[in-house]
Protein backbone atom coordinates (compact mmCIF):
# COMPACT_ATOMS: atom_id res chain seq x y z
CA UNK A 1 0.00 0.00 0.00
CA UNK A 2 1.19 3.52 -0.79
CA UNK A 3 0.34 6.82 0.84
CA UNK A 4 0.32 10.04 -1.17
CA UNK A 5 1.44 13.48 -0.04
CA UNK A 6 -0.42 15.66 -2.53
CA UNK A 7 1.40 18.93 -3.19
CA UNK A 8 -0.67 20.28 -6.06
CA UNK A 9 -4.17 19.43 -7.32
CA UNK A 10 -6.02 21.16 -10.18
CA UNK A 11 -9.57 20.24 -9.16
CA UNK A 12 -11.25 21.74 -12.21
CA UNK A 13 -9.21 19.62 -14.61
CA UNK A 14 -9.50 16.56 -12.39
CA UNK A 15 -13.29 16.80 -12.29
CA UNK A 16 -13.49 17.44 -16.04
CA UNK A 17 -11.35 14.42 -16.94
CA UNK A 18 -13.10 12.13 -14.45
CA UNK A 19 -16.52 13.09 -15.78
CA UNK A 20 -15.48 12.36 -19.37
CA UNK A 21 -13.92 9.00 -18.49
CA UNK A 22 -16.75 7.66 -16.33
CA UNK A 23 -19.76 9.42 -17.78
CA UNK A 24 -20.66 10.62 -14.30
CA UNK A 25 -21.57 14.12 -13.21
CA UNK A 26 -19.25 15.25 -10.43
CA UNK A 27 -20.13 17.71 -7.71
CA UNK A 28 -17.38 18.97 -5.40
CA UNK A 29 -18.55 19.38 -1.81
CA UNK A 30 -16.48 21.58 0.50
CA UNK A 31 -17.13 21.04 4.20
CA UNK A 32 -16.12 23.76 6.63
CA UNK A 33 -15.69 23.26 10.34
CA UNK A 34 -16.98 25.91 12.72
CA UNK A 35 -15.58 26.00 16.23
CA UNK A 36 -16.30 28.61 18.91
CA UNK A 37 -18.02 30.76 16.27
CA UNK A 38 -14.72 31.03 14.37
CA UNK A 39 -14.43 29.43 10.97
CA UNK A 40 -11.23 27.47 10.54
CA UNK A 41 -9.50 27.73 7.18
CA UNK A 42 -9.65 23.97 6.59
CA UNK A 43 -11.46 22.30 3.74
CA UNK A 44 -12.54 18.67 3.63
CA UNK A 45 -13.40 17.67 0.10
CA UNK A 46 -15.92 15.01 -0.89
CA UNK A 47 -16.81 14.25 -4.47
CA UNK A 48 -20.39 13.32 -5.15
CA UNK A 49 -20.59 11.30 -8.38
CA UNK A 50 -23.96 10.90 -10.08
CA UNK A 51 -24.26 8.01 -12.52
CA UNK A 52 -27.46 7.79 -14.52
CA UNK A 53 -29.14 4.55 -15.66
CA UNK A 54 -31.76 5.34 -18.29
CA UNK A 55 -34.20 2.74 -19.60
CA UNK A 56 -34.78 3.06 -23.31
CA UNK A 57 -38.46 2.11 -23.34
CA UNK A 58 -41.77 3.85 -23.97
CA UNK A 59 -42.13 5.05 -20.42
CA UNK A 60 -38.48 6.26 -20.39
CA UNK A 61 -38.03 5.27 -16.78
CA UNK A 62 -34.88 6.71 -15.30
CA UNK A 63 -32.92 5.65 -12.24
CA UNK A 64 -30.10 7.49 -10.53
CA UNK A 65 -27.20 6.28 -8.38
CA UNK A 66 -25.19 8.50 -6.09
CA UNK A 67 -21.69 7.75 -4.80
CA UNK A 68 -19.69 9.80 -2.32
CA UNK A 69 -15.93 9.57 -2.75
CA UNK A 70 -13.24 10.95 -0.44
CA UNK A 71 -10.67 13.32 -1.86
CA UNK A 72 -7.65 11.02 -2.28
CA UNK A 73 -9.63 8.02 -3.51
CA UNK A 74 -11.11 10.21 -6.21
CA UNK A 75 -7.66 11.33 -7.39
CA UNK A 76 -6.21 7.82 -7.38
CA UNK A 77 -9.21 6.46 -9.26
CA UNK A 78 -8.76 9.14 -11.93
CA UNK A 79 -5.09 8.20 -12.37
CA UNK A 80 -5.92 4.49 -12.64
CA UNK A 81 -8.72 5.18 -15.10
CA UNK A 82 -6.53 7.37 -17.31
CA UNK A 83 -3.88 4.65 -17.49
CA UNK A 84 -6.23 1.69 -17.97
CA UNK A 85 -8.10 3.48 -20.78
CA UNK A 86 -4.85 4.35 -22.58
CA UNK A 87 -4.82 8.10 -22.00
CA UNK A 88 -1.84 8.18 -19.63
CA UNK A 89 1.77 7.29 -20.45
CA UNK A 90 4.01 6.58 -17.46
CA UNK A 91 7.59 7.30 -18.53
CA UNK A 92 8.97 6.43 -15.09
CA UNK A 93 8.33 2.68 -15.28
CA UNK A 94 11.53 1.99 -17.18
CA UNK A 95 13.85 4.97 -16.75
CA UNK A 96 16.92 3.18 -18.10
CA UNK A 97 15.33 2.14 -21.40
CA UNK A 98 13.28 5.26 -22.01
CA UNK A 99 14.69 8.43 -23.53
CA UNK A 100 12.84 11.59 -24.50
CA UNK A 101 15.17 11.76 -27.52
CA UNK A 102 13.74 8.54 -28.91
CA UNK A 103 11.68 9.28 -32.03
CA UNK A 104 9.14 6.56 -31.25
CA UNK A 105 8.66 7.85 -27.72
CA UNK A 106 8.12 11.41 -28.92
CA UNK A 107 5.67 10.32 -31.59
CA UNK A 108 3.72 8.39 -28.95
CA UNK A 109 3.67 11.43 -26.67
CA UNK A 110 2.42 13.65 -29.51
CA UNK A 111 -0.68 11.47 -29.77
CA UNK A 112 -1.21 10.97 -26.02
CA UNK A 113 -3.31 13.06 -23.63
CA UNK A 114 -1.45 12.78 -20.31
CA UNK A 115 2.04 11.93 -19.11
CA UNK A 116 3.21 10.71 -15.69
CA UNK A 117 6.77 11.29 -14.55
CA UNK A 118 8.59 10.60 -11.29
CA UNK A 119 11.98 12.09 -10.49
CA UNK A 120 13.86 14.97 -8.92
CA UNK A 121 11.99 18.25 -9.02
CA UNK A 122 12.92 21.93 -9.33
CA UNK A 123 10.40 24.67 -8.42
CA UNK A 124 10.95 28.09 -10.03
CA UNK A 125 8.79 30.75 -8.38
CA UNK A 126 9.43 34.00 -10.29
CA UNK A 127 7.26 36.19 -8.06
CA UNK A 128 9.26 34.99 -5.07
CA UNK A 129 12.52 35.78 -6.85
CA UNK A 130 11.22 39.26 -7.72
CA UNK A 131 10.28 39.95 -4.09
CA UNK A 132 13.67 38.77 -2.89
CA UNK A 133 15.42 41.03 -5.43
CA UNK A 134 13.67 44.07 -3.93
CA UNK A 135 15.13 43.37 -0.49
CA UNK A 136 18.40 41.92 -1.83
CA UNK A 137 20.60 45.01 -1.24
CA UNK A 138 19.43 45.31 2.38
CA UNK A 139 19.94 41.57 2.91
CA UNK A 140 23.47 41.72 1.52
CA UNK A 141 24.27 44.74 3.70
CA UNK A 142 22.99 42.93 6.80
CA UNK A 143 24.99 39.78 6.02
CA UNK A 144 28.11 41.82 5.29
CA UNK A 145 27.83 43.79 8.53
CA UNK A 146 27.29 40.60 10.51
CA UNK A 147 30.26 38.86 8.84
CA UNK A 148 32.56 41.83 9.42
CA UNK A 149 31.53 42.07 13.07
CA UNK A 150 32.33 38.38 13.56
CA UNK A 151 35.67 38.66 11.73
CA UNK A 152 36.77 41.53 13.96
CA UNK A 153 36.78 39.07 16.87
CA UNK A 154 39.24 36.69 15.17
CA UNK A 155 42.90 36.44 16.31
CA UNK A 156 44.15 37.58 12.88
CA UNK A 157 42.19 40.82 13.02
CA UNK A 158 42.98 41.49 16.67
CA UNK A 159 46.70 40.94 16.03
CA UNK A 160 46.72 43.44 13.14
CA UNK A 161 44.69 45.94 15.18
CA UNK A 162 47.11 45.58 18.11
CA UNK A 163 50.02 46.29 15.79
CA UNK A 164 48.42 49.58 14.69
CA UNK A 165 47.67 50.60 18.26
CA UNK A 166 51.25 49.83 19.28
CA UNK A 167 52.63 52.09 16.56
CA UNK A 168 50.20 54.89 17.45
CA UNK A 169 51.30 54.82 21.10
CA UNK A 170 55.01 55.05 20.24
CA UNK A 171 56.53 58.50 20.69
CA UNK A 172 59.30 59.40 18.27
CA UNK A 173 60.73 62.29 16.34
CA UNK A 174 59.15 63.92 13.31
CA UNK A 175 60.88 61.63 10.80
CA UNK A 176 59.69 58.49 12.62
CA UNK A 177 56.19 59.93 12.91
CA UNK A 178 55.93 60.18 9.10
CA UNK A 179 57.21 56.63 8.77
CA UNK A 180 54.75 55.38 11.39
CA UNK A 181 51.83 57.10 9.62
CA UNK A 182 52.77 55.27 6.44
CA UNK A 183 52.90 51.94 8.29
CA UNK A 184 49.54 52.61 9.94
CA UNK A 185 47.85 53.45 6.62
CA UNK A 186 49.29 50.32 5.00
CA UNK A 187 48.09 48.17 7.91
CA UNK A 188 44.65 49.80 7.83
CA UNK A 189 44.35 48.99 4.12
CA UNK A 190 45.33 45.42 4.93
CA UNK A 191 42.60 45.26 7.58
CA UNK A 192 40.05 46.58 5.05
CA UNK A 193 41.09 43.92 2.54
CA UNK A 194 40.76 41.23 5.22
CA UNK A 195 37.23 42.42 6.06
CA UNK A 196 36.18 42.52 2.41
CA UNK A 197 37.62 39.07 1.74
CA UNK A 198 35.63 37.70 4.68
CA UNK A 199 32.34 38.76 3.07
CA UNK A 200 31.04 35.84 0.97
CA UNK A 201 27.90 37.49 -0.44
CA UNK A 202 28.58 40.27 -2.89
CA UNK A 203 26.05 42.90 -3.91
CA UNK A 204 24.58 43.13 -7.41
CA UNK A 205 24.41 46.25 -9.54
CA UNK A 206 21.01 47.99 -9.12
CA UNK A 207 20.36 47.99 -12.88
CA UNK A 208 20.63 44.19 -12.93
CA UNK A 209 18.00 43.77 -10.21
CA UNK A 210 15.71 46.38 -11.78
CA UNK A 211 16.05 44.74 -15.19
CA UNK A 212 15.20 41.34 -13.76
CA UNK A 213 12.05 42.71 -12.11
CA UNK A 214 11.02 44.42 -15.36
CA UNK A 215 11.50 41.16 -17.26
CA UNK A 216 9.41 39.20 -14.75
CA UNK A 217 6.64 41.81 -14.66
CA UNK A 218 6.48 41.92 -18.47
CA UNK A 219 6.68 38.24 -19.35
CA UNK A 220 6.56 35.99 -16.28
CA UNK A 221 4.25 37.66 -13.79
CA UNK A 222 2.60 35.06 -11.55
CA UNK A 223 4.57 32.18 -13.11
CA UNK A 224 5.75 29.22 -11.02
CA UNK A 225 7.44 26.48 -13.05
CA UNK A 226 7.99 22.87 -12.08
CA UNK A 227 10.61 20.73 -13.80
CA UNK A 228 10.64 16.95 -13.27
CA UNK A 229 13.76 15.01 -14.24
CA UNK A 230 13.13 11.28 -14.84
CA UNK A 231 16.90 10.68 -15.08
CA UNK A 232 19.46 12.85 -13.32
CA UNK A 233 22.06 11.57 -15.80
CA UNK A 234 20.19 13.33 -18.62
CA UNK A 235 19.23 16.77 -17.23
CA UNK A 236 18.25 18.06 -20.68
CA UNK A 237 15.43 15.50 -20.76
CA UNK A 238 12.70 16.72 -18.45
CA UNK A 239 8.98 17.48 -18.23
CA UNK A 240 7.90 20.91 -17.08
CA UNK A 241 4.88 23.15 -16.73
CA UNK A 242 3.32 26.10 -14.92
CA UNK A 243 1.69 25.68 -11.49
CA UNK A 244 -1.21 27.91 -10.42
CA UNK A 245 -0.82 29.24 -6.88
CA UNK A 246 -4.47 28.51 -5.98
CA UNK A 247 -3.99 24.80 -6.69
CA UNK A 248 -1.19 24.30 -4.16
CA UNK A 249 -2.33 22.58 -0.98
CA UNK A 250 0.08 24.96 0.80
CA UNK A 251 -0.89 28.28 -0.78
CA UNK A 252 1.66 30.43 1.05
CA UNK A 253 4.76 30.62 -1.13
CA UNK A 254 7.03 31.19 1.87
CA UNK A 255 5.55 28.25 3.77
CA UNK A 256 5.88 25.95 0.77
CA UNK A 257 9.51 26.84 0.10
CA UNK A 258 10.40 26.57 3.78
CA UNK A 259 8.78 23.12 3.98
CA UNK A 260 9.78 21.53 0.67
CA UNK A 261 12.35 23.93 -0.78
CA UNK A 262 12.80 25.01 -4.38
CA UNK A 263 14.95 21.89 -4.92
CA UNK A 264 13.31 19.08 -2.88
CA UNK A 265 15.59 16.25 -1.79
CA UNK A 266 12.97 13.54 -2.42
CA UNK A 267 11.52 12.43 -5.74
CA UNK A 268 8.03 13.59 -6.68
CA UNK A 269 5.49 12.56 -9.29
CA UNK A 270 3.72 14.86 -11.73
CA UNK A 271 0.77 14.05 -13.96
CA UNK A 272 0.06 16.58 -16.68
CA UNK A 273 -1.81 17.09 -19.92
CA UNK A 274 0.72 17.16 -22.76
CA UNK A 275 0.65 20.54 -24.49
CA UNK A 276 3.87 20.62 -26.53
CA UNK A 277 6.38 18.08 -27.88
CA UNK A 278 8.98 20.22 -29.72
CA UNK A 279 10.72 18.86 -32.82
CA UNK A 280 14.49 18.47 -32.82
CA UNK A 281 14.95 20.92 -35.69
CA UNK A 282 12.60 23.52 -34.26
CA UNK A 283 9.29 24.72 -35.66
CA UNK A 284 8.92 24.30 -39.44
CA UNK A 285 5.37 25.57 -39.82
CA UNK A 286 5.09 29.25 -40.82
CA UNK A 287 1.52 30.56 -40.54
CA UNK A 288 2.45 33.66 -42.58
CA UNK A 289 3.31 31.64 -45.70
CA UNK A 290 -0.09 32.52 -47.14
CA UNK A 291 1.00 36.17 -47.16
CA UNK A 292 4.20 35.54 -49.13
CA UNK A 293 2.91 36.72 -52.47
CA UNK A 294 3.04 39.80 -54.65
CA UNK A 295 0.27 42.33 -55.20
CA UNK A 296 -1.44 41.91 -51.84
CA UNK A 297 -4.76 43.66 -51.42
CA UNK A 298 -4.89 46.54 -48.95
CA UNK A 299 -6.71 44.50 -46.31
CA UNK A 300 -4.23 41.64 -46.75
CA UNK A 301 -1.26 44.01 -46.31
CA UNK A 302 -2.73 45.33 -43.06
CA UNK A 303 -3.38 41.79 -41.85
CA UNK A 304 0.20 40.71 -42.66
CA UNK A 305 1.60 43.73 -40.81
CA UNK A 306 -0.36 43.07 -37.65
CA UNK A 307 0.19 39.31 -37.68
CA UNK A 308 3.87 39.92 -38.36
CA UNK A 309 4.12 41.77 -35.05
CA UNK A 310 3.22 38.57 -33.19
CA UNK A 311 5.68 36.51 -35.21
CA UNK A 312 8.35 39.13 -34.54
CA UNK A 313 8.05 38.46 -30.82
CA UNK A 314 8.45 34.68 -31.26
CA UNK A 315 12.11 34.97 -30.36
CA UNK A 316 11.30 36.64 -27.05
CA UNK A 317 8.65 34.05 -26.30
CA UNK A 318 11.13 31.26 -27.02
CA UNK A 319 13.51 32.81 -24.49
CA UNK A 320 10.76 33.02 -21.89
CA UNK A 321 9.08 29.63 -22.29
CA UNK A 322 12.35 27.71 -22.90
CA UNK A 323 10.21 25.19 -24.78
CA UNK A 324 12.79 23.32 -26.84
CA UNK A 325 13.79 19.78 -27.76
CA UNK A 326 13.96 17.32 -25.99
CA UNK A 327 11.80 18.80 -23.23
CA UNK A 328 8.07 18.13 -22.91
CA UNK A 329 5.69 20.92 -21.89
CA UNK A 330 2.56 19.97 -19.93
CA UNK A 331 -0.39 21.42 -18.06
CA UNK A 332 0.10 19.91 -14.57
CA UNK A 333 -2.98 18.49 -12.85
CA UNK A 334 -1.38 16.49 -9.98
CA UNK A 335 1.92 16.70 -8.12
CA UNK A 336 2.58 14.40 -5.18
CA UNK A 337 5.11 12.33 -3.31
CA UNK A 338 4.40 8.62 -3.01
CA UNK A 339 5.59 6.66 0.03
CA UNK A 340 5.32 2.87 0.22
CA UNK A 341 4.83 1.04 3.51
CA UNK A 342 7.96 -0.48 5.01
CA UNK A 343 8.39 -3.23 7.59
CA UNK A 344 11.83 -2.11 8.68
CA UNK A 345 12.14 -1.00 12.29
CA UNK A 346 14.68 1.67 13.05
CA UNK A 347 16.71 1.16 16.22
CA UNK A 348 18.48 3.95 18.03
CA UNK A 349 20.81 1.47 19.75
CA UNK A 350 23.72 -0.55 18.34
Amino acid sequence: MSLYDYIYVDLDKVVSLYSQLTGGVVEVIEKYRDQNSVRENKRNYDFKVFKHDAADNLEKNRGERETLKPHHSFLQELEEKLESDGYLIDISKDKKALSLKNDRVRETLKNALCIKCTGRVVIEDYERIKNISIAFPDIVELISASTKAAFKETPEYQEALGYIQAIQSTSSDRNNQAKNKSLIKEKERELERMLNDAVLVQNVEPWVLEGMRTWIDSFMSGITNIRVYPSIKNPDEHIYGHLELNNFLIQSSNSFHFTYGSFPTEEMTMIGIITSVPNMGGESFDPLTEMNKNNLADDESIERAFRGIFRGFDGLEAMIRTNRYPRILVYPILVYREAKATQKNLSLGD
